[in-house]
């Protein structure tokens, strides 16, 4: 039986040329990437009517949703943060460290998706934003991206899916200041914003994006938790018993997905918190926090870790080949 449905993805050297290769392939829970509307100009003239038409600026947008994994997912963490280094060797395993790198353009990658009659390809996709959200099922990962162009190509003949491990809640733990509060916890919402541009670069010499430039970086986290103890709303006052005038207490997260996958916050200060009362339904709270750059360490605002049997994410070392 034929595979029809699927999305392949492969880095870009250079953006918006096609990649050289797709080495992954991901069953996904959606894919929503598509042209973006008002491609063509309509000039409006003082006769009232629609008369002329032309060419204007063309992107594409959308979002891919999938489980999140600790062997393809890696990618779409580099895309997003920009720095990579890997450590340890093939006798036993690899660790994969992705951190921010505040330069002035993203990387990009090509993507291949399956839709039934034909494989739609689309370039110079860059990450504008990338959220995981973990309820009471699966760990999904939802990345926002932003694209130069698309074409028209044939179905692949054979698909073989080679995501790693998927991560489901109760794989998933999350310490404060080194301290377990997965117990607490209800559901969580993490999200990673690049602050992407494409629309610089289009319109003079180009109907297409020539280029994809970085903006500020924002790392933010939402949980919702059991009210059992007041930590958290002390940890959002800065004080003990009301709002500080004079403190902002700073905290740290550690997001662990089963073994392998770590997310670090090494700062993080809380932003808002809410204990609504519903009835007679268990009284719940919600924190949002914003993770900030630690200064001392030169690290942050968020770092993700790997572990896995990949030699590397980059393209040129090895990372074309799975």
């Amino acid at each position: 039986m034929a595979i029809t449905r699927y999305l392949k993805i492969g880095e870009e050297s250079e953006y918006a040329v096609e990649a050289t290769s797709y080495p992954d392939a991901l069953d996904p829970e959606t894919v929503d990437l598509d042209s973006e509307d008002d491609d063509k100009l309509i000039y409006e003239g003082i006769s009232g009517l629609d008369r002329v038409a032309g060419l204007g600026v063309y992107s594409t947008a959308g979002s891919i949703t999938v489980p999140l994994d600790d062997k393809i997912a890696p990618w779409f963490w580099k895309w997003t943060l920009g720095g990579y280094e890997v450590t340890g060797d093939s006798t036993t395993s690899f660790t994969h460290i992705f951190s921010p790198v505040t330069g002035g353009t993203l990387t990009s990658f090509s993507a291949k998706v399956g839709k039934d009659i034909m494989e739609h390809i689309f370039l110079g996709n860059v990450i504008e934003s990338l959220e995981l959200e973990v309820e009471s099922e699966w760990a999904l990962m939802t990345v926002n991206t932003l694209g130069a162009k698309d074409k028209k190509g044939t179905l692949s003949d054979q698909v073989d899916f080679n995501e790693g491990n998927i991560f489901t809640a109760p794989m998933v733990s999350l310490s404060k200041d080194g301290s377990d509060i997965s117990p607490q916890i209800r559901s969580m919402t993490f999200s990673l914003e690049t602050g992407a541009d494409i629309e610089s670069s289009q319109g003079f010499g180009s109907r297409f994006p020539t280029q994809a430039f970085s903006g500020s970086m924002v790392a933010s986290a939402e949980l919702t938790l059991s009210f059992e103890n007041v930590d958290q709303l002390i940890t959002f006052w800065g004080d003990q018993d009301a709002p500080s005038e004079d403190t902002i207490q700073e905290t740290s997260y550690t997001i662990n997905f089963g073994d392998s996958f770590d997310i670090s916050m090494p700062r993080v200060v809380y932003t808002a918190s809410n204990q609504p009362v519903e009835g007679r339904d268990s009284v719940e709270q919600t924190v949002t926090a914003r993770a900030l750059y630690d200064d001392t360490n030169k690290e942050g605002p968020v770092v993700v870790s790997v572990t896995n049997d990949k030699d590397s994410y980059s393209v040129s070392t090895g990372g074309t080949t799975t």
